[in-house]
């Protein structure tokens, strides 16, 4: 499975750069790619962020289909 990971503000600064893309044997939750991700950049650890699939705020229990966009959002504030 490949998809395109979208990171953003602060995530796309701690991991240096904005896109990347994710390849994988398995089949994927979003809560499976999570863990992987904090595995490959531990500096997330500590950083609140949503994820989105295919432009919607997606559960960790979500599967996420085969070339899905998957994006890594900070908290935003509002104003």
């Amino acid at each position: 499975m490949t998809l395109s990971i979208l990171y953003f503000g602060m995530i796309a600064e701690a991991v240096g750069q904005p896109l990347e893309t994710w390849h994988s044997l398995d089949a994927l939750t979003v809560g499976d790619l999570k863990s992987d991700i904090l595995k490959k950049y531990p500096m997330l650890r500590d950083r609140k962020f949503q994820i989105a699939v295919n432009q919607q705020i997606a559960e960790e229990s979500f599967p996420i289909p085969p070339l899905a966009e998957v994006a890594l959002l900070p908290p935003f504030a509002g104003g």
